[in-house]
């Protein structure tokens, strides 16, 4: 390989001339032009392509042409490029991109660098840039199909306002991928297998992580991206790679298959009152335990030593550096060739068995490489009462990890404090179980004091971040509240699903790692829903309904669920992961019966409708669905003497109306007639009349959707909902009165000042009414009459309820 190539840039097309026109005049202007090689891989274009690039060729010495006979996909042209390329950094790049001055300077900066700035990485093998068309780190805010000036001046203030602003990554996008040859060399290119494109940059950053290589997003580089304009052109039937979703899970399934090695890490000193509670638990689930011993004298060592789960025990008596012993562990630990470390510390007994411990080591998603987990500090010594406030009162942290070398720790204090028990990982690595840590350190008022006396000497400069405050007066405060331990804890996730084969995986991703349990009852599903739950799940029941009978089938799903709480959620339904540590306390309070949810309902063309919604219950009897649509579980609590049920704190967000129209009016109709069935058999019921109610509203009968919202609030005048829907029913009619006023009134007439004023107050309070359906595409009679609609639901969600 000649050594005077640096830098290969491999760029392939297909088809839209004016976006490589683009792309190549872009890097033309902003490579060296000695050192560098641009490969341009044309996959059977004939729009001129062809021409433009020999054209270029003959021009720029830097450019070689690699003509394809037959559209392979992405993955084989960018191979094609790769195999070709002669640089000591390789970049891919699609020719949808327009690269700024610096760019690649920049990236090979971050590529060289990151690993003196950003702690604990190994080298680094990918890097890429920020763009305003990508996901995940690499997503940022940039100007609007932007010249060439404009693309440099922003790019430079970009990278003036966030100079080395390096950031590990679970993903990098490869719409514009740096590659170190060394990386190249020991992984390979692009897995032809999901060709044409999609999840090959998923894969490429696993295996360039599981062979040891950090990956890394430049967040000091901007470059612009179209954002998947010749995928769209060449292959809109992959719904932009979704589709190789499956062959991806598929792959990486079979590449941790068998039985994974959990290695327990512990740190410990003086530990005799509590270590064998906890290596007797940990023993339950890990194959392996290290100790190292920072210089027992009470007996700990020799306990240790003698307890047959433990496989190495490590005996030291140095000044204090819990950086140094951490990472010391973690290299006792890496040394039995672990799939997995937990580090746990000597007063901590972890609530898991060796099959969750399995499952948890066989996730379907292999992003995700880091588990957290959540404390309960006892404060007396029959551990039968936990601090629940404040610090302790939401404790939680990561500490199960997917080894990798090349890890340490490196956060924490100059006198090594408070660096964690784990190496570093990107935030989109990291999940959290609902697996309960019981913490036995605190439970006496001499061992609080003494830790209180420890810190408060070996921490000079406590920092508010690492500590929760500045005095570490929480350890010794008399103004505590204790909460009574729950025996029996865990949470069920029951559904229902009926062909949603585009969604679910992604769903069930999301939900795999924290519960307990998964519940599918599936009524009637032709695609391949059924396929992916069963790699979730053993708890899956057919059901075919007769019509539509929504509560029988999540009573079905709810049967089969063993644990004490069930979440009831559907696959176009997300909770923030940040959230799920609250999610997980809610469970500690034995008085509630129920949790409400505020529901964002994301619409097409206006801002989300918000609604509330019971999602989270006991798993009791007497709890139960009710209602064939619109279904909830409002009717059965209320049945219950003194019945609970507080707000959750946690949003909701359903993206249901962002699918097709066609399809949400299928079922909008189907949900009508359902609706409409059952108002008739059970009139005295107000919310099929405010379900109805809401149907009119969104189909442009006003008139009637009044009509029903008032037999609502007939039927029950606490129902809320159908007195805001009639006030903004009447804020729009009040609007079209006022705008008539001015049509018709005089100039100087004195009302306009009222009508004026009036008009301007209604029409900040009463925004457009989001529609969906059919309904978005058309204008009704009653649009004639009464104008813009106003704000309202438009179709009920499930959530809607009748206190």
């Amino acid at each position: 390989m000649p050594l005077d190539i640096v830098y290969s840039i491999i760029v392939v097309s297909c088809e839209n001339l004016n976006l490589t026109v683009r792309c190549l005049e872009s890097l033309r202007a902003t490579l060296p032009f000695e050192g560098t090689e641009i490969l341009m891989v044309d996959n059977g274009s004939h729009d001129g392509t062809r021409g433009y690039l020999k054209e270029m060729a003959e021009r720029d010495t830097r450019i070689r042409v690699m003509p394809r006979v037959n559209n392979d996909g992405w993955c084989v042209a960018a191979n094609q490029g790769l195999a070709a390329a002669r640089g000591r950094y390789l970049v891919l790049l699609n020719n949808d991109v327009m690269v700024s001055e610096g760019w690649l300077g920049g990236l090979r900066a971050c590529m060289d660098q990151a690993p003196d700035v950003v702690g604990s990485l190994g080298p680094v093998g990918l890097a890429g840039p920020l763009s305003n068309s990508v996901g995940g780190l690499q997503a940022v805010e940039g100007p609007n199909h932007p010249d060439a000036a404009t693309l440099n001046a922003h790019a430079a203030e970009f990278r003036r306002q966030n100079e080395r602003r390096w950031e590990r990554a679970w993903f990098l996008s490869g719409f514009c991928l740096m590659f170190a040859r060394a990386c190249y060399e020991d992984i390979g290119g692009l897995d032809e297998r999901f060709s044409p494109g999609g999840f090959d940059d998923n894969d490429l950053v696993l295996r360039a992580e599981e062979a040891g290589w950090s990956c890394v997003v430049a967040g000091d580089v901007y470059v612009h991206h179209e954002g998947g304009a010749t995928f769209r052109r060449t292959h809109p039937e992959m719904r932009f790679g979704l589709r190789n979703r499956a062959r991806f899970s598929e792959k990486w399934r079979e590449a941790r298959s068998g039985r994974r090695k959990l290695v327990a890490a512990y740190r410990i000193k003086d530990a005799r009152d509590t270590i064998e509670e906890s290596l007797n638990a940990t023993a339950r689930f890990a194959d392996h335990i290290v100790v190292l011993d920072d210089g027992s004298t009470d007996g700990t060592g020799d306990m240790v030593r003698n307890h047959p789960a433990v496989t190495r025990y490590v005996f030291q008596d140095l000044p204090f550096d819990e950086r140094r012993d951490r990472n010391k562990i973690l290299e006792m630990a890496g040394e039995l060739n672990p799939d997995w470390v937990i580090s746990i510390d000597a007063d901590e007994v972890f609530e898991m068995n060796r099959d969750r411990a399995q499952r948890l080591m066989h996730l379907n998603n292999p992003h995700i490489k880091v588990l957290g987990f959540h404390w309960y500090t006892f404060w007396e010594p029959e551990h039968t009462w936990f601090r629940a406030d404040g610090i302790f009162g939401s404790m939680c942290g990561y500490r199960m990890y997917r080894w990798h070398p090349h890890q340490r720790i490196v956060d924490g204090t100059e006198e090594g404090l408070h660096c964690g028990n784990i190496p570093q990982f990107s935030e989109g690595a990291r999940h959290y179980t609902d697996i309960r840590v019981r913490h036995l350190g605190y439970d006496r008022e001499d061992l609080r004091r003494a830790k209180y006396d420890f810190y408060r000497r070996m921490d000079k400069n406590p920092r508010a971040e690492l500590v929760g405050n500045t005095t570490y007066d929480h350890l010794i405060s008399p103004t505590i509240m204790l909460r009574r331990y729950q025996k029996r804890h865990g949470l069920a996730l029951c559904m229902i699903t009926k062909n949603e084969d585009e969604r679910l995986e992604a769903f069930l991703d999301e939900w795999q790692p924290f519960v307990d349990e998964i519940c599918l009852v599936d009524t009637g599903s032709t695609d391949d829903t059924l396929e992916i739950a069963r790699h979730f799940t053993d708890k899956i029941e057919r059901f075919s309904m007769r019509g539509l009978q929504l509560d029988e089938a999540r009573n079905r799903a709810n049967a089969m669920a063993d644990m004490p709480w069930i979440l009831s959620m559907d696959p176009d339904e997300t909770i923030d992961r940040g959230q799920l540590p609250l999610l997980h306390r809610l469970l500690d309070n034995p008085e509630p019966h129920a949790y409400s949810f505020e529901v964002a309902n994301h619409q097409k063309d206006d801002p989300p409708v918000h609604t509330l919604a019971v999602r989270l219950f006991r798993n009791q009897p007497e709890i139960h669905y009710s209602r064939p649509v619109h279904e909830t579980v409002e009717q059965s609590l209320y049945r219950i003497p003194d019945v609970q049920i507080l707000p959750s704190g946690i949003q909701i967000q359903h993206f249901g109306f962002l699918k097709s129209d066609q399809q949400v009016q299928s079922k909008i109709e189907a949900y009508y007639q359902t609706n409409k069935q059952y108002r008739e058999t059970f009139p005295e019921d107000p919310l099929p009349w405010f379900n109805e109610a809401l149907h009119f509203l969104n189909e442009g009968d006003v008139r009637k959707a009044g009509a029903f919202f008032e037999q609502a609030l007939a039927l029950d005048p606490q129902f809320l909902s159908p007195y805001a829907q009639l006030a903004y029913i009447h804020q729009e009619r009040a609007l079209i009165l006022w705008e008539n006023l001015l049509k018709h009134a005089p100039p100087t007439h004195p009302i306009r000042e009222q009508a004026n004023q009036t008009l301007h107050g209604l029409m900040a309070m009463t925004p457009p009414r989001p529609v969906v359906g059919e309904a978005r595409g058309r204008e009704t009679t009653n649009q004639a009459q009464t104008g813009p609609i106003g704000r309202g639901a438009s179709k009920p969600d499930p959530g809607e309820q009748s206190p």
